[in-house]
Formats: structure tokens, sequence, C-alpha cells
């Protein structure tokens, strides 16, 4: 989950830009300027606050009325203006890089609300913030329960209010967005419900007033589904962005310097070698390593909690083998990452495994590692199969990705950075880029043992999969893919040969559908990462040290990599 977090005040933002610096006399500072849009930003944004950790404004959910919407588009379109002053302002390259964080955060959101306008063609935009609003709340561990239950009442208070905004914003729905929306409806109405059951036995003397805001809450979310399953007949010709908006996010989001073009064909390119790769290595694996299932012993006392306990342990493994390794810097105060099974208010939202991080700006900082539940009573041929998975370290994986060196790392330390401006970055050229690199590069680094031909074909599956979405997400956003055509084009480049490779592949089509660059950021963030690694090792020759290139890398924030060039100093070919 985004994919998908301390009460921050402005005048703590302020102060913790450090120093300041006039564009003129008289003029507001860059960094007041900077803190303004934040705090903007976060108040129009309530649940994104929340998640990010800043709760000054938990007790509420976004207002996507027309008249909020074009208040916020009016403030945004003259923080633009004020921000022009500061292009050509003589900046050092720290301050250089946080205007063009925060312009691009006007941008962006500018974007989202005028150009695109999902608030009017997205029902999962207020399915999200409802589920979302009530979600972020619980995780956070910034208050006790006994103090956040009122901002969860005053956000159940609010779902009415807010779907109907959404039956008013909403007047043309594509298909796939509305088989989405009352999909996660489904699930949302079961969350509120299970939620509730559980506020109400941890607060009894609350327990009629918590019944009275859930039962108003799913009545809205059911009569939502209603409006939906009753909206007038469309065809999905509106899932497209258009290639204007496409570029423009890979150019003030990601700071890419090519277009959906040159992007389409960079995709191609790597799906063609992804694929030789791939298939060369499956051809070798098929003929000298199928080894079978090796009979392993099971103990008779082998539980369901030491399976538990495994996945932690193998946490833990992972993170020694990075240190003894020396391939990153983890510090001592790194908040813990545990492994837990999914909670049941979740269960209807959560399928597989899922990394939920602590809000980079919350006091109490908490990440989890949501696994698939496990039976209580597990018969003979389940435990063989979880043991034979303990066996082989089959979680490895997992780690390397969700929680080290992958997100939790990188999450932690990008919070780490004591500016705002970088800690409420959430660039996913970063993030996801990140992750997907460290797949590999733990596995050259021995994670595996020198070889391990079956957990390598799994990472060239990985990087032909994240191929293909860079090809789906371009060409379904620029109009040169229907949602069907792209769907079949996946199904067939893939293989899927199985009803559940297809269900997987239908689900994954309809996400890049409301997600422009998402998918496409996962292997061409990968890709960014190691130009700025090459080009590292390439100035430093034998000086070069990898854990001083992930340090440096990791440090900044979720920022794109594309901005990290000149704050190491590089220069690009």
């Amino acid at each position: 989950m985004r994919s998908f977090r301390l009460l921050l005040i402005a005048t703590f933002v302020v102060v913790a830009f450090g120093v300041n610096f006039a564009s003129a006399k008289g003029h507001q500072t860059l960094n007041g300027l900077s803190s303004e849009i934040l705090e903007s930003l976060q108040e129009f944004y309530p649940v994104k606050s929340t998640e990010m950790g800043i709760h000054a404004y938990d007790h509420r959910l976004t207002d996507y009325s027309s008249k909020a919407v074009k208040n916020m588009t009016k403030a945004l379109t003259n923080y633009e203006k004020k921000l022009y002053k500061y292009k050509s302002a003589k900046l050092t390259v720290h301050d250089r890089i946080n205007y063009m964080l925060a312009k691009s955060n006007v941008d962006i959101a500018l974007l989202d609300l005028k150009q695109i306008a999902w608030h009017k063609k997205s029902p999962q935009l207020y399915v999200d913030e409802a589920v979302n609003g009530l979600y972020f709340l619980l995780l956070s561990q910034h208050a006790p329960m006994s103090e956040k239950v009122v901002s969860i009442i005053n956000r159940m208070k609010a779902v009415p209010s807010l779907f109907a905004t959404a039956r008013s914003n909403l007047k043309k729905v594509p298909p796939v967005y509305r088989e989405v929306a009352l999909e996660s409806l489904q699930s949302g109405i079961q969350f509120y419900k299970d939620a509730a059951a559980e506020l109400m036995k941890q607060f009894p003397e609350r327990a009629d007033n918590i019944s009275k805001v859930s039962t108003h809450a799913r009545e809205a979310m059911t009569e939502f589904t209603h409006f939906l399953e009753d909206l007038p007949s469309t065809d999905n010709t509106g899932i497209a962005v258009g290639k204007n908006n496409y570029d423009y996010m890979l150019t003030n989001e990601h700071f890419l310097d090519f277009d959906a073009d040159s992007l389409l064909k960079i995709g191609e390119a790597l799906l063609a070698e992804a694929d030789s790769a791939y298939r060369e290595y499956e051809d070798y694996v098929e003929a000298d390593h199928q080894n079978g299932r090796d009979s392993v012993f099971v103990p008779a006392n082998f539980t369901k909690q030491d399976i538990l306990d495994y996945y932690n342990w193998e946490t833990r493994q992972v993170r020694i083998f990075l240190e003894e390794n020396d391939i990153v810097d983890i510090p001592e105060n790194i908040a813990p990452v545990t492994v837990v099974e999914t909670p049941p208010f979740l269960r209807s939202m959560i399928p597989g495994i899922a990394y939920q991080p602590a809000g980079p700006f919350d006091s109490v900082q908490q990440a989890y590692f949501y696994v698939r539940p496990i039976p209580d009573d597990l018969d003979r041929r389940q435990l063989e199969a979880r043991f034979r998975y303990i066996h082989r370290r089959g979680f490895k994986g997992s780690v390397t990705h969700e929680g080290y060196p992958g997100h939790h790392l990188q999450m932690q330390l990008a919070g780490m950075n004591p500016d705002p401006i970088r800690k409420w970055q959430q660039n996913l050229l970063l993030i996801e880029g990140w992750a997907l690199y460290c797949e590999e590069m733990v596995y050259e680094a021995g994670l595996f043992g020198h070889e391990d031909p079956v957990q390598w074909l799994g990472v060239l599956g990985d990087i032909r999969f994240r191929a293909a979405r860079i090809i789906a997400d371009v060409k379904l956003h620029t109009g040169q893919f229907t949602y069907d055509e792209c769907l079949a084009w996946m199904m067939e480049t893939l293989e899927a040969s199985t009803e559940s490779d297809r269900d997987y592949l239908r689900k994954e089509v309809r996400k890049i559908t409301l997600t422009p660059t998402n998918r496409m950021s996962y292997l061409m963030g990968k890709r960014e990462i190691m130009k700025l690694r090459t080009a590292m090792e390439e100035r430093d020759g034998g000086s070069f040290s990898l854990p001083d290139f992930h340090n440096a890398l990791l440090s900044e924030g979720s920022i794109p990599p594309t901005l990290m060039w000149k704050i190491l100093g590089l220069s690009k070919n």
C-alpha cells in the first residue's frame, strides 16, 4: 500500500528550514514561501498529512466541492507566480533542489485538480479518502487510542458529506473506474464495520456514538454503490490522461529529460533485453537445476508462531548481512519493522504482503510488514510446505524489497532528513526504483549464496514484468492502447497461462489506468540509480565506495534520483 504518515505547525516549519534568504527587500523568503506551500497542501489533503505524520487535520477529510477545489487551484496558481521569482535566483545546490521540489509539488497538485481533474472522473478517489482516512489514524502511534478515537469519530462523521460531493462531481465514469470502485467499496464497508467493532470493544462508553457514525458512513458507501451502478453506460475512452499531461508529469514530477515517445522506445528496448535474458536463463534452469522438492524433516511441534518468528528472524538476518558486508550504513536509531499477520480489519483490503512505513514526521516510529494470515492449525501437507519455505529461507526476497535494504531502510533514512521539504517528498522513481535496484544488488553481493538459479530467474522475471509495465503505462495514457488492448497485450507478452495469472494482470492494468507514470517508475527509477552509480564509479575510479554511494543517495529524502546529479557533483555525459 502506497502503496498509496507529529503535529507540524507553521512556526516549526519555518525554523526547520534553516537559514533564510530573501528574493528582494520586503519580499517573502523562499523558505517562508515553501513553508506556506507545504502547510497549504497539508491542510487541503488532511489524509495525506495523517499518513505523513502531521496530525493538525486528523479530524477532516478532503473537501472536493467545486468551491474548495476552485479556492485551492487559485492558491496554487498564486504560489506558482511567487515561485517564479526564484527561477533565476542565485541559490545553493540544496536550496535550488528545494525550490524545484516545492514547484513540483505545486505543479502536480494543479495538474491533478485542474487539468486531469480526478475528482470529476475517479470514484476511487473518494473511496480511498474514506478508507485511508480511517486506516492511517488507526495505524499511527503519535497518541494513545483514547485520544485518536475523537478524530476517528469525526472522520467517520465526514464520510456522508464526502460521498455526497462525489455524487455531485461524477457525471461520466469509465466502466473500468466504476469496476474498481465497486470492489473497493465492498472492502471499505467491511473495513468500517470491523474497525468500529474493535473500537466499541475498547471504548464501551463511546459504543453508541461509534455505532451511529459508523453506520451512517457505511450507509453512505452503500448509497454511493447504488449511484455508481445506476450511472449511464459509457466507454473507457476517458482513462487516458493524454500525451501532454503525461509528458508534463515526466518533466515536472520526475524531472526526466525525455517525453512519452522516448520513454516508450526505452521501455520496448528494456523489454526485449529482459525477455531474451529471462528465456535464456529459464532454459538453463530447466536443463541443469531442476532439483525437485528435497525431503526435509519437519518437527512435530512446528507451529504458527514458529513461522512468524522466522519472518522476523529473517528480517534481522538480512540487516546483519548488509552491515557485515559493508553495503550501506544502518543507523542504530532506525525504527523497528515488525512482521505481523495482516490485522483482521485490514484483510479485506490487503490480500498479500504489504509494507506500511511510519510517517516521516511522526514522533513515534514503528513500521509494519504485513503477511498473509497463517491458519492456527496446519495439516501435515501445509506444515511441510511452510517448513520447506523456511528451510530454503524463502522470505529473503520479500525482505530485500520491502524491508532491508529496500523500502523500510530507504524510507527511514529519508525521514531522518531534517528538512521538511525533503521529508514531504515521496517520488516513486526513488522509492520503487531503489527497492527494485536492491533485488539485483543484494543478489550480486551474495545474499543468496554464490549461485541461486531459481532466485536469479525470479529477479529476471521481475525485470521483464516491470519493463512490460512501462509500455502499458505509456500506451494506455497516451491513447495508443484501449483498456482491452492493453490487457490482452499484457497477457500475451507475459504469457498468463492460469486464471490466477490473468486475474492478477487484470487488476494490474486497472491500477495503471488510475496511476499514470506510477508503473513506469520501478524500472526507470532503477535505471536512473544505476546511471548515477556508473557515473560515480567512473569519476572516483579505485576510490569508489559502494556504501558511500548508497548513503549519499538515501540521505537526501525520497526525491527524484535525477536531481542527485547536482547533489553528488556528477555531470551527465
